[in-house]
């Protein structure tokens, strides 16, 4: 595996189609990123790839060598995708006693990634494409000023607080799942995802106690509450593309989508919805607009969003 470190400014020798790097952040936690790069062109842009929590970078490789790492750099689109730290092979996991919040995710994952593709690539436009948790770390690394990327794109994406969820019986839901993961968290030490069946990944205590509070409080703040990241979203100065689901049905329906990102100044915000599959079926749910090939032409609009 090569290293990178943020602070050393040099481009990439060779390069090969696809490559494992690891990546130092500031405080040294080591993260783990899957780099492709087109091949037989130069790359028309860098897009990094953030996924969604209780998840790791293997969502943007499903199907296998059928998803959106395979569209983007088919499109010619280079993609770096991210493990947060205890995610994937950025580990050590949760279960092992590795502890974070979502704060790291903020001030340094995404930061030293940035940061190394800045370096290394410097004439390239750089897109953050999140999903879900992957995008909120993206806006709120981007409207506090640790990172500056060039546009931003939000897939399935919101934050669960009281006042942002308008239909009363979801709300209600919500408020009771955030109850069963402070229980369950308590009572494992983490968040035990894989053993629940919620995702492939753990994770935790602190993280956890970061999104149940924002329940809590309702509102969506870094860990010693001096900011708003909800507020803060009015300072966004780059595009954003916002993309929702109209299957999408409980985690981030197409009116909490779309509530979220008008916080965002509007003329720096393009809002779609997604009413159904390529194949004419049922739109995809949460996962499944970037784990299923129901879902293609929204990455191809991300392609062409990363280039634009």
């Amino acid at each position: 595996m090569r290293t990178l470190r943020p602070q050393r400014r040099q481009p990439f020798a060779s390069i090969a189609p696809g490559e494992t790097i690891t990546l130092a952040t500031a405080s040294g936690r080591a993260l783990t990123v899957e780099a492709r790069h087109p091949t037989g062109r130069i790359a028309a842009g860098t897009a990094i790839l953030l996924h969604s929590s209780m998840a790791s970078r293997r969502i943007w490789n499903s199907p296998r060598e059928q998803g959106v790492v395979s569209m983007l750099t088919d499109c010619g689109i280079r993609t770096l995708a991210l493990d947060f730290r205890g995610h994937g092979e950025s580990g050590p996991a949760a279960s092992k006693t590795s502890v974070w919040t979502f704060d790291d995710l903020v001030k340094e994952d995404l930061p030293a990634l940035l940061g190394a593709a800045r370096d290394r690539y410097p004439n390239d436009r750089i897109t953050i494409v999140g999903h879900s948790l992957g995008a909120q770390v993206a806006i709120a690394s981007t409207t506090t000023a640790q990172v500056e990327p060039d546009a931003i794109v939000a897939l399935a994406t919101n934050v669960w607080l009281p006042t942002q969820e308008e239909n009363p019986l979801l709300r209600a839901k919500k408020g009771g799942f955030t109850r069963f993961c402070q229980l369950a968290t308590r009572a494992r030490g983490f968040f035990p995802a894989r053993a629940l069946g919620f995702g492939s990944d753990d994770e935790a205590a602190p993280f956890v106690a970061n999104w149940t509070g924002w329940w809590q409080r309702d509102h969506w703040t870094n860990e010693d509450l001096s900011i708003d990241y909800m507020r803060a979203m009015s300072r966004l100065k780059v595009p954003v593309l916002s993309i929702a689901s109209v299957g999408d049905s409980y985690r981030c329906t197409p009116s909490g989508a779309a509530r979220f990102i008008q916080n965002a100044p509007a003329e720096r915000v393009t809002f779609e919805l997604v009413r159904r599959a390529d194949d004419g079926g049922a739109a995809p749910d949460h996962m499944q607009l970037v784990t299923t090939r129901s879902a293609a032409s929204v990455w191809q609009r991300v392609a062409a969003f990363c280039k634009s």
